[in-house]
């Protein structure tokens, strides 16, 4: 498997109509802390990518599950 740089990912993402948030970015959207965000981001349910050492998830699959969540 091939290893992309960041401007090859960031060129796919653009190609794609894809982009990936970050734990800050998923805090941000939450109205959390990170050590929360990341307990959440670490559930089962949720649509977690890793890469390298970091998680990401796609803002796509983000929206479907925070959709899914609403009461």
């Amino acid at each position: 498997m091939k290893h992309m740089t960041n401007k090859e990912l960031q060129n796919t993402e653009s190609q794609n109509n894809l982009r990936f948030l970050s734990t800050k970015e998923v805090a941000e959207a939450l109205g959390c802390s990170l050590p929360t965000a990341r307990k959440v981001m670490y559930r089962a349910d949720f649509p977690l990518i890793r890469v390298g050492k970091n998680f990401k998830v796609s803002e796509q699959a983000f929206i479907d599950w925070s959709s899914r969540r609403r009461f």
